[in-house]
């Protein structure tokens, strides 16, 4: 819930530069910073206190790359409350270009502590110089991680070994091709089957945090199957069970390390799991480049 609320908080906060009503719009938009800057001004006159002023007069003079205009009024739309995630990276960026290292990191680290994920923008060339200084590279994994938390937990891993482009043979004849990837992020495996024959189909594989599984929605011919990981298995790398009306259908996955081979077999069962027959059995073998 925390995460959630986070979240809204910083979509909320995002909009307030695209607010019809603000007298800074539609200058910042069309990016007319020097016409923003005068607007914010003349706001000032009015309300010296005005902390959006100096908030967009900021973002306007880092545009312009004027950094050290744009530091204090940065400072000041952060003493008025507005530390959002963009006024500390952009903060930083104008630290930076003001060669102030220190007073950049602080700011990046303030904005690791929001969790809001912002791992491409630390890849802006704004930060070159950086790059090779310890504390940003610790601040850079910690955001990255925040921004990719599948990619570092285990339970999103367990069906990697499918990942990969596969041609799948029976009985030692090719029955069709596979392609079997992640999904942005890695916390989901995509895979598209291709058989000779027929059209074939797709389905999304993904960890359940919730139940603690892993489920996969198979799609083809206009049917849905629903499959999941069984509470205790023994044989395979993964097994994944569909519990349809008359028939359940049970998946396994073996995978052949020093083959480099993943085997999946498909059992029916017409007796709610008592009694399995098979059905399928096909081997991945994982296409090589042709060299030639």
């Amino acid at each position: 819930m925390k995460t959630i609320i986070l979240v809204i908080s910083v979509l909320l906060f995002l909009k307030v530069p695209a607010q019809n009503n603000s007298p800074y719009q539609p200058d910042f938009g069309n990016k007319e910073y020097n016409k923003v800057i005068a607007t914010a001004k003349e706001q000032l006159k009015v309300n010296p206190k005005d902390s959006m002023a100096h908030y967009y007069m900021a973002f306007s003079y880092a545009n312009l790359n004027k950094h050290k205009m744009a530091i204090e009024n940065f400072e000041i739309a952060k003493k008025s409350g507005l530390k959002g995630p963009y006024v500390r990276l952009w903060l930083a960026k104008s630290y930076t270009a003001e060669n102030q290292p220190n007073k950049a990191l602080d700011e990046l680290e303030a904005l690791d502590s929001l969790q809001v994920g912002f791992s491409k923008q630390l890849e802006d060339e704004a930060f070159d110089a950086l790059k090779d200084h310890g504390r940003f590279k610790t601040i850079k994994k910690s955001i990255y991680k925040q921004a990719n938390p599948c990619r570092f937990d285990d339970n999103y891993k367990k069906f990697d070994f499918w990942i990969g482009e596969w041609d799948v043979y029976v009985q030692g004849q090719k029955v069709a091709e596979s392609s079997i990837t992640h999904t942005n992020g890695a916390c989901g495996i995509l895979e598209n089957w291709r058989p000779t024959n027929s059209n074939g189909g797709n389905s999304i594989s993904y960890y359940d945090t919730a139940d603690q599984k892993w489920k996969q929605n198979w799609v083809a011919n206009g049917g849905v199957s629903h499959y999941e990981e069984p509470e205790d298995y023994t044989y395979g790398n993964m097994q994944l069970i569909a519990k349809g009306d008359g028939v359940w259908y049970k998946m396994i996955y073996i995978h052949d390390k020093t083959e480099d081979t993943v085997r999946q077999t498909m059992e029916s069962s017409t007796d709610e799991g008592k009694a399995w027959t098979k059905v399928f059995d096909g081997l991945y073998k994982r296409k090589t480049e042709n060299l030639n």
